[in-house]
C-alpha cells in the first residue's frame, strides 16, 4: 500500500513539475498548455502505473499457484499432518494482513479435502482378545462414524456451535462457547463424545481441533464489527498443543491479529493444563503477551489449582460444575499413604469466589439445567453461568 501511494505521488509531482517548468523552457507554451501537458503526463504515468500492477498481480498468482502446486506435492510424497500444510501455506513467516488468515483457512480447506482424497486410511481393526467375540454391531456403528467423519471433512461439514454464557441474574449473554458438531449426508448431527475416541484413533482429531480455532477466529472478526461486548471461548485440547507445528504458526496468525484479544479466550481443561505444562508455556506466554487471556474448565480437583500462578499466565475464567457447588463438595486427589487416593473436601463457594476475584479471576458455573439450581447458585453470589437452562448449543450463523 506504501510502495503504490509513493508511486501515485511521484506521478503527481512529475505532472505538477511539467505544467510548471515546460512554459518556463519554452516561451512559446502557454501556462495552459503546459497544464494539458502536465494533465497527459499523469494520466500516462497511472495508465503505465495500472498496467504494471495487473502484471505484479498476475506473477503474484502464478507464485501462489506454483506454490500450492508444491504444497500438493508435498503431501502426496510425505503425507503432511494438517499442521504441516499450514507451514506449507505460510511459508513459515507470519501473515502480514488479516485478510491472510482468510486466504489460509480457505486454502486449507481445499487442501484438507485433497489430502483426505490422496491419501485414506482403512479403518484399524482391532484384534480380538482370547476368549472374547467380536462385536459385530459396534464395528459397523464405529465405521460408520468413521465415514461421517470423514466424509465431513471433505465436504466441508464440520460446523460451529454456540452456547450461550450469561451474566446473573439478568440472563443477559455476555460470552459464547464454541463447540464442533459434525454433519451427515442426510444433515443428523454427530456430537465430539460420539466420534472423538474414533477419530483418535484414525489420526484425525488434529485437523477437527485446527479447523474450530480456524473458525473461532473468523467468526471473532467478524463478531468485533456487530458487537465488540460479546466474548467467545474456544477450547484448545491436548492433541493441538502438541501438534507444535501448527500451533506455532497458529500463534504467528493471532500475531498479525492481537485486536482480537479483548473477544477470544483460550479455554483449556484442567488435566490438559497440568498434562501439557512443558508444550503450552511457550505459547501461552506468547498469546499473554499479545494480550490474549484464558480459561480453564473440567475442574475435577479445587485443591491442585494453583491461583496465583493460573493469574500471572492470564488466566481470567475458571468454569467449576454446577453440582459440585451446590453439594459444596469436590474430590481432591493425592491422598493416602501412597499419594494415590482420593478425599471429598468442603468447599465454600463464597470464599472460592472471593479469593478468586481478589485475583481477577472470575468463576462460572456450568451445567446448569434447572431453575432450583439457578436459585441456589445467586445465593452464593454467582454472576456467570452457563447450561441448558439458558439455551443448547446451536448453530452459528456466522461461521
Amino acid at each position: 500500500m506504501l510502495k503504490h501511494g509513493l508511486i501515485a505521488c511521484s506521478y503527481i509531482v512529475l505532472a505538477v513539475a511539467v505544467a510548471l517548468v515546460l512554459p518556463v523552457l519554452v516561451p512559446e507554451v502557454t501556462p495552459a498548455v503546459g497544464a494539458v501537458a502536465g494533465g497527459v503526463t499523469l494520466v500516462a504515468g497511472a495508465l503505465a502505473h495500472e498496467s504494471w500492477a495487473r502484471v505484479e498481480a498476475v506473477e503474484r498468482n502464478e507464485s501462489r499457484l506454483f506454490r500450492l502446486r508444491g504444497v500438493l506435492d508435498r503431501v502426496r510424497t510425505e503425507n503432511l499432518r494438517f499442521g504441516g500444510v499450514i507451514a506449507a501455506l505460510t511459508g513459515g513467516g507470519e501473515p502480514r494482513k488479516a485478510t491472510d488468515l482468510d486466504r489460509v483457512v480457505s486454502e486449507v480447506r481445499v487442501l484438507q479435502k485433497l489430502i483426505e482424497q490422496l491419501s485414506p486410511r482403512r479403518p484399524r481393526e482391532a484384534p480380538a482378545r482370547s476368549g472374547e467375540g467380536v462385536s459385530g454391531e459396534g464395528d459397523a456403528e464405529d465405521g460408520r462414524i468413521l465415514d461421517i467423519v470423514r466424509e465431513g471433512l471433505k465436504r466441508d461439514r464440520v460446523d460451529l456451535y454456540l452456547q450461550p454464557i450469561v451474566a446473573l441474574p439478568e440472563r443477559k449473554a455476555r460470552f459464547y462457547e464454541c463447540f464442533s458438531r459434525i454433519r451427515a449426508a442426510d444433515g443428523s448431527l454427530v456430537r465430539p463424545e460420539q466420534y472423538i475416541a474414533i477419530a483418535a484413533r484414525e489420526g484425525l482429531v488434529g485437523a477437527i481441533d485446527n479447523l474450530l480455532l480456524f473458525r473461532c477466529v473468523q467468526l471473532v472478526r467478524r463478531a468485533q464489527k456487530a458487537d465488540g461486548n460479546v466474548g467467545f471461548f474456544c477450547n484448545i485440547s491436548a492433541r493441538t498443543l502438541k501438534d507444535r507445528a501448527f500451533f506455532s504458526d497458529f500463534v504467528d496468525v493471532m500475531a498479525a491479529n492481537a485486536k482480537l484479544a479483548p473477544n477470544l479466550i483460550f479455554e483449556f481443561s484442567q488435566d490438559d493444563v497440568e498434562s501439557s505444562r512443558a508444550e503450552m508455556e511457550e505459547y501461552i506466554f506468547r498469546l499473554g503477551r499479545l494480550g490474549f487471556s484464558f480459561s480453564i474448565d473440567r475442574v475435577h480437583d479445587l485443591t491442585r489449582l494453583d491461583i496465583p500462578a493460573l493469574a500471572k499466565r492470564r488466566f481470567r475464567y475458571i468454569k467449576i460444575d454446577s453440582a459440585q457447588m451446590l453439594q459444596r463438595k469436590a474430590v481432591a486427589d493425592g491422598f493416602g499413604a501412597e499419594g494415590g487416593g482420593t478425599a471429598v473436601i468442603e468447599i465454600n463457594v463464597a470464599a472460592l469466589k472471593r479469593v478468586l476475584q481478589a485475583y481477577g479471576i472470575e468463576l462460572i458455573a456450568e451445567k446448569i439445567e434447572s431453575e432450583d439450581d439457578l436459585a441456589e447458585l445467586l445465593g452464593h453470589g454467582i454472576d456467570y453461568g452457563q447450561g441448558y437452562l439458558f439455551g443448547v448449543p446451536s448453530p452459528s450463523r456466522d461461521a
